[in-house]
């Protein structure tokens, strides 16, 4: 099961289920043969006892341990859809995402960690600033309070990160638009139809995406439109992008995720490893909707640059 969006929106079965009924009907439709595995229990045992040609990995926790089951499926040699374990573990770190990205020479925002046994930035702070536990995924721990516009507020901000993580990120707030672009391919990639992120900025809140936020919208629709950029704008952020997946080494599809400053300079926020594709409620889902698609055509798409990079 996906234990984040479980969180995040309450029931899983009014995401997962029907969206994994509809996604193993199109399996079926293309005459592949479908076995649903628990990801719960000893998965080991399951996976050497079925022995699938090739495994559709739907599996999604918190933190590092989504690197688990593709870890899993290497130490057997088993083909699998999605990022690699070192993939997954690097982009669930952003300490150790962002350096990656910096090393391929990224725009990335300027970030110092810090740990409950080192709590004070090793570097000078420029604010405004946004402190975010530094492993987890779908805005938990990230509330209004992480927008830091002082030195006095910054320990506060530390201290709730802190709380939830065992490090903190804190990076250089970058204003602008954010844009998120999910990208489908191995050798040759497909980048699908940009989206913003609104923000409800009316109360003079900062334009940033937190738990609350996301556990108060009852769909991504709401929350993402199509945005209206300039050709050069969208060639910027297709470009940077793609030089994102590339660098973190990204296998078959990824969404990237963008902010778009007022010098119209794209900077790299985060790289979304193992995004959903559920219909009404996942940004990847929604991009599909623009080009006349579904969940289901992502699906299969996902599943044949697997098996084209695995040779099956």
């Amino acid at each position: 099961m996906r234990a984040t969006e479980n969180k995040i929106h309450g029931s899983h079965r009014k995401i997962l289920y029907p969206t994994l009924t509809r996604v193993r009907k199109a399996f079926l439709r293309a005459h592949h043969k479908v076995l649903t595995i628990d990801g719960r229990g000893n998965l080991f045992a399951k996976l050497k006892r079925t022995k699938p040609d090739i495994v559709f990995n739907w599996y999604s926790m918190p933190g590092i341990a989504q690197a688990y089951v593709p870890a899993l499926l290497e130490k057997i040699d088993m083909p699998y859809t999605g990022c690699s374990a070192l993939c997954h573990a690097l982009a669930m770190h952003k300490g150790l995402a962002s350096k990656v990205l910096r090393y391929d020479k990224l725009p990335v925002p300027p970030f110092t960690l810090v740990s409950r046994k080192q709590r004070e930035p090793s570097r000078r702070v420029e604010f405004p600033v946004l402190v975010k536990p530094c492993s987890l995924g779908a805005s938990e721990g990230v509330s209004e309070e992480s927008f830091v516009e002082s030195a006095e507020e910054l320990p506060g901000a530390i201290d709730a990160a802190l709380a939830v993580d065992k490090e903190a990120v804190v990076t250089k707030y970058i204003s602008g638009r954010e844009l998120t672009v999910g990208i489908i391919g191995n050798r040759k990639l497909q980048i699908l139809p940009i989206l913003e992120k609104q923000f409800d900025i009316s109360s003079g809140a900062p334009r940033i995406f937190t738990e609350r936020m996301k556990k108060k919208s009852a769909h991504w629709h709401y929350n993402v439109t199509v945005p209206n950029l300039k050709a050069d704008e969208e060639a910027a952020v297709n470009k940077i992008t793609t030089r994102a997946y590339r660098s973190m080494r990204c296998n078959d599809y990824a969404r990237v995720d963008i902010r778009l400053d007022k010098q119209k300079t794209p900077w790299v926020l985060e790289v979304n490893t193992l995004p959903g594709i559920y219909p009404k409620f996942s940004p990847m889902a929604r991009m599909a909707n623009e080009m006349g698609k579904t969940a289901e055509y992502l699906a299969l798409r996902i599943l044949e640059e697997a098996m084209e990079r695995h040779g099956l």
